[in-house]
Parts: structure tokens; sequence; C-alpha cells
């Protein structure tokens, strides 16, 4: 259950972040403003790649939960490398 709300609130920036890199990989365009044509083997994957970008605008309001899951993280590694263990 922690995990599918980890993978829920990290999704926006997971996606912002592949439509960034695929974008650099590929040569395409892409902004907020619309959706560019990207061709890819045959397929146009412009709208996609617009899709996921402008996903990326929900990690703003999902900033406090992705560093409260950053800093539970980090203490959950602590707790685990001084061997502390929860009853």
């Amino acid at each position: 259950m922690v995990l599918l709300g980890l993978l829920i609130v990290w999704m926006p920036a997971i996606l912002l972040a592949l439509s960034l890199i695929v974008t650099r990989l590929t040569g395409c365009q892409v902004n907020e403003a619309r959706a560019h044509p990207c061709r890819i083997a045959g397929i146009d994957i412009g709208g996609t790649l617009y899709t996921m970008m402008v996903m990326g605008w929900l990690v703003i309001p999902l900033l406090p939960f992705m560093a409260l899951s950053l800093i539970g993280g980090a203490v959950a590694g602590v707790l685990a490398l001084f061997g502390v263990r929860r009853r």
C-alpha cells in the first residue's frame, strides 16, 4: 500500500523526466504551448510527449508529499543502518 502511494506521488515527476529524456534523445521539440509533431519509427508521439510534460505541473501541489516521502525514506534508512526494529 505504501509503494502504491509513493508511485502515485512520484508519477508526475517521473513522467516529466521521461518526456524530457525522450525529447532530448530524439531531437524533438516539446513545450506547454502545444503538441509538436515528433516521429519515431513512423509513429507520431508528439501528443504523448506533450501530455507527459504537462503532467509535470502536478509536481507543484505534490511537492510536500514528495518531501515527506524522502524524509521518511531517510529516517527508515538510518533506523535500518543502526539496527533499530519496530515492534
